[in-house]
């Protein structure tokens, strides 16, 4: 089968572990894998040209004026300093936590108290908006801030 998982070899891929750019379909195979994953500094050449299904495939359901576009996205994969600190299990594991909350927004206000996040925001802001100036803490918790209130209104 073409494009299968290749954890479980039984169902078409859907998913790409961001360590190791390995194929998976589905929760239970990605749990049995990182047990496992090795990363590699390889892994963003496997397969991520902007014509790879897994990465052109990608529509925005809702785009406003504040949305990154995808190429710009993209460049996150290749940057060695988001790698590096992607590397540390407290981030991972912070970052694991804000994705799989009801309210992630609430938790940004947390977030941004804690330096490594301040600082993995930071190279991310540098990759997909480079040049643009630095926010002090003040206006990035203003405009956390904004965006938790819009979000209660809805």
């Amino acid at each position: 089968m073409l494009n299968e998982c290749e954890v479980c070899r039984q169902v078409q891929q859907k998913y790409r572990c961001p360590v190791c750019s390995i194929k998976y379909c589905s929760v239970p195979c990605f749990k049995s894998h990182r047990d496992n994953c090795i990363p590699t500094d390889s892994a963003q050449d496997k397969d991520t040209s902007p014509e790879s299904p897994a990465v052109g495939a990608f529509e925005y359901r809702h785009q406003t004026s504040e949305t990154v576009p995808v190429e710009k996205l993209q460049l996150l994969g290749q940057s060695k300093e988001l790698k590096n600190l992607l590397r540390n299990t407290h981030l991972q594991e912070f970052l694991k936590s804000i994705d799989s909350a009801e309210n992630p927004p609430r938790l940004m206000r947390k977030a941004m108290h804690e330096p490594l996040f301040v600082e993995f925001v930071d190279e991310c802001l540098k990759v997909v908006e480079p040049g643009q100036r630095e926010l002090t803490d003040e206006q990035v918790l203003e405009v956390i801030q904004q965006q938790i209130e819009s979000s209660e209104d809805q």
